[in-house]
């Protein structure tokens, strides 16, 4: 299998574009030659209406299409040609019914399921509705959409309400950045690009639901304020092997490849699983500085004005391989090896020009970085089903090592006025940034149900790490001699113990109300040294509560009411005292005296589902103490960015989220997100930080069923993001924007996408330091056009591998 890359420049890319609207025009003339429409409904022997049945096409051993009849037992499929086939039909309740017909023109066919399905110990009610509000969690039952069908993971969470995904794979909850990602309980340590490629890499065939938890219960780590996304697959228990392979490319102003394999063979006791994937990620960005100075004196300088043009190369391979052991029903064991690398070479050229009230001047500065990091970590897990009554046990131990360099040379020559021509050397350094970081872990969970209305989780954490730190800062002073510069070098060294217990209380009294408590306790000891000097010595106690009540009233119309507080502490990379040079007067600077955010939320939540569609209303309020934010500090001409705890932000957000699918094949979510934002604090010699600032958004996610027989799709997303003053940065408007078309041929599913069209999806800041203020902007090199293709083989009924929340997980996403 060989897909050919193409490069080329801007003028093909607009040709390419042109492309675009063909391969549509292409698509139309496709559904236009269906021939056959099938429709018909499903009941009982009392003739009453059956939903939720799955209706299948099947003409020899494939399985063409599926659907689903909605409430009135109605299904149709469109675009069938003539030929011979077999309908079958299927619902949990009932026993499979299979029809075969030859079709040579529009043809009803309806059905009466006869024998009621006998389950064991399973009573039907009635059926499960798409959302379920649960006490901490919204439930969106997928499985009974055919959402499922001829999707991936990743394109289902674009359409979960609360839930907005970016192109680079950051994903919101209510706005919020940061969600993580769970499988079936177990979190996920991928973020970004890497996570979106591994849940665009699995089939959404096997999904039941996707739950999004917004405030996370005391049973979860602490660490981090954004919410949970977890993902609920079917358990099927058949053996055999399975596996998936993809490969995509992507053209920007350059090129970018990716490909991964995944494999899980489940034989007997025995699970074996294993994942490969290398990316090649290249960008141009390009960013604009202007720094206008307050007017102190006649020869002070007035304003300078920066253009940067980057080009970057991010080779990122990876590898896993897990062993489970099921020792016998009740106990597993098992083991679990991940291996990230990241190679990071970059150019980043910048002119500067300085503006004074009788003369100017003009520099360019060149500088040339190479970063590397490579992460290892070991997993051993044992989970078990101690009796009959459902109590279980689970122990993760995991060790963490992670080492990193980052070498950059910086070169800056003033420039003449005229014609540009280097007129001398100015400024010449090199800086050296090694990192080592180990942790090791051990973490114990108990599941208890104690009865029908009441169960307990207890549970306890010990956490160790190190981080060494070593910053070289060094002038050349002749042709190949270089010289430490004593004053800019250091050496960091940081430990951190952490321990925790938590434990929390889930009660069902009845119908109408539900209550879930928790609390967890952690206790941190914190020690850091800056050339030998301790500069970090904490050692405090954090109580974290959970509460959550719900209350369903007679029309069975939920309320949520959840609080919950939670600990955000500063990434490791962030304390790591290292810079990172724009020019010679620019730089960014690590922090090493952060302290960790307390945040705490309050929220009321409400879902409605009616014939209009599905709207999802939550009401919330957050408080961030300590908040750690990017900040300017002016030195003399020098401006220096570094992270802060500047103070405190209070938030009061509105979500409200739609979803419906108001025609056969056209489904629609939305979200509007309003907000309030207050930022109160100081830093940098009292610099007075008081902003008062409206948030808004507004997102839609919408798929059109161009041929459900041929599993052509076409979906439009786009974000907008209003102005906004965060904390003291005016933020510019943000548009988002992404078409996609995808067609399933069997195992194969290709998809072909345009992402930024408009060139609007760029960052635009103002901002104010006193009298000092600062103008950027800065353009990631976004627009362009991707194709992938992937393909799954094997038996793809197998149950997949077993995730496991290890204990580094916390730990892993506080590296860089």
């Amino acid at each position: 299998m060989r897909i050919s890359m193409y490069w080329f420049r801007e003028a093909k890319f607009y040709h390419m574009l042109k492309i675009v609207p063909v391969v549509f025009f292409l698509f139309i003339i496709q559904v236009a030659s269906a021939q056959i429409f099938v429709k018909g409904s499903v009941a009982t022997e009392k003739k009453v209406p059956i939903g939720l049945v799955v209706v299948s096409v099947q003409q020899g051993s494939t399985i063409l299409d599926n659907t689903v009849t909605d409430s009135s037992g109605h299904y149709q499929f469109k675009s069938i040609k003539k030929g011979v086939y077999k309908f079958l039909f299927r619902h949990i309740a009932y026993q499979d019914t299979a029809v075969s017909a030859i079709l040579t023109n529009d043809t009803v066919i309806n059905v009466q399921f006869k024998g009621i399905q006998m389950l064991s110990e399973v009573v039907i009610h009635a059926k499960k509705p798409i959302f379920e509000r649960e006490i901490d969690r919204l439930r969106f039952n997928v499985g009974q959409t055919d959402l499922v069908f001829g999707n991936n993971i990743w394109d289902v969470i674009e359409k979960t309400p609360l839930v907005t995904v970016s192109a680079d794979g950051g994903i919101k909850i209510s706005g919020t950045t940061g969600a993580v990602v769970y499988i079936n309980n177990k979190k996920k340590v991928l973020t970004g690009t890497a996570l979106r490629d591994y849940l665009n890499s699995l089939p959404s065939d096997n999904l039941e639901a996707i739950e999004v938890i917004t405030t996370p219960s005391s049973k979860y780590d602490a660490e981090g304020g954004a919410g949970i996304i977890n993902i609920i697959t079917k358990k099927n228990k058949e053996e055999g092997f399975i596996g998936n392979a993809s490969l995509s490319t992507r053209q920007t102003a350059v090129n970018s490849q990716a490909g991964s394999l995944y494999l899980n063979e489940r034989e007997g006791k025995w699970n074996i699983y294993s994942s490969v994937y290398m990316g090649n990620r290249s960008r141009k960005p390009e960013s604009t500085k202007d720094i206008f100075y307050p007017p102190v004196a006649s020869d002070r300088l007035i304003r300078r004005s920066v253009s940067s043009l980057n080009n970057f190369q991010i080779l990122y391979p990876g590898t896993s391989l897990g062993i489970d052991h099921q020792i016998d029903p009740n106990h597993v064991v098992g083991l679990l090896f991940d291996y990230s690398g990241n190679w990071h070479k970059e150019t980043r050229n910048a002119n500067s020009r300085d503006f004074y009230q009788n003369a100017d001047s003009l520099t360019s500065t060149d500088n040339r970085d190479k970063l590397s990091s490579q992460t290892y970590s070991l997993n051993l897990n044992y989970q078990g089903k101690l009796d009959s009554s459902g109590k279980t046990l689970s122990i993760d131990f995991d060790v963490v090592e992670y080492r990193s360099t980052n070498n950059s040379v910086s070169k800056t020559d003033a420039l003449s006025l005229t014609n540009n021509d280097i007129i001398f050397n100015k400024d010449r350094f090199r800086t050296a940034s090694p990192q080592q970081i180990g942790n090791h872990s051990l973490k114990v969970d108990f599941e208890w149900p104690v009865n029908k209305s009441t169960s307990l989780n207890f549970g306890v954490k010990m956490s160790f790490s190190g981080i060494d730190n070593t910053f070289l800062f060094e002038n050349r002073v002749d042709e190949n001699i270089w010289l430490e510069d004593h004053s800019k070098s250091n050496a960091f060294r940081y430990d951190e113990n952490i321990n925790s217990l938590y434990g929390t209380w889930n009660y069902k009294g009845g119908v109408h109300w539900a209550y879930l408590l928790g609390i967890r306790l952690e206790n941190t000891n914190a020690k850091g040294w800056l050339d030998n000097t301790k500069v970090v010595d904490r050692n405090y106690t954090n109580v974290f509560p959970t509460a959550f009540l719900k209350y369903t009233n007679s029309k069975k119309k939920t309320y949520v009411l959840a609080v919950s507080s939670r600990i955000t502490r500063p990434g490791y990379g962030d304390v790591n005292p290292f810079r990172t040079y724009t020019t010679d007067q620019t730089y960014f600077e690590g922090n090493p005296f952060l302290s960790p955010t307390k945040y705490y939320r309050e929220e009321l939540s409400h879902t409605i589902d009616g014939k209009a569609g599905s709207f999802t209303i939550q009401l919330s309020s957050s408080q961030t103490i300590g908040e750690i934010y990017a900040l300017p500090f002016d030195s003399g001409d020098t401006i220096a960015n570094k992270k802060v705890n500047y103070g405190n932000k209070y938030s009061y957000t509105n979500a409200i989220n739609y979803y419906n699918q108001p025609l056969p094949w056209w489904r629609i979510s939305a979200a509007i997100l309003t907000g309030y934002v207050v930022s109160k604090g100081s830093y940098a010699n009292n610099v007075s930080i008081d902003n008062k600032s409206i948030y808004l958004s507004l997102s839609t996610n919408q798929t059109f069923i161009i041929s459900k027989k041929s599993k052509f799709y076409a979906s439009l997303i786009a974000n907008n993001t209003f102005p906004a003053t965060i904390v003291n940065t005016r933020i510019g408007n943000r548009l988002e924007t992404e078409i996609r078309l995808r067609k399933s041929i069997g195992a194969f599913n290709l998809t072909l996408s345009a992402q930024d069209l408009l060139k609007s999806n760029k960052d635009r800041y103002n901002i104010v330091l006193g009298d000092l203020r600062i103008r950027d902007n800065y353009y990631n090199d976004t627009r362009g056009i991707g194709l992938a293709l992937s393909y799954n083989f094997g038996k793809q009924t197998v149950k997949d591998k077993r995730n496991r929340d290890t204990g580094s997980d916390d730990v892993k996403g506080r590296l860089m």
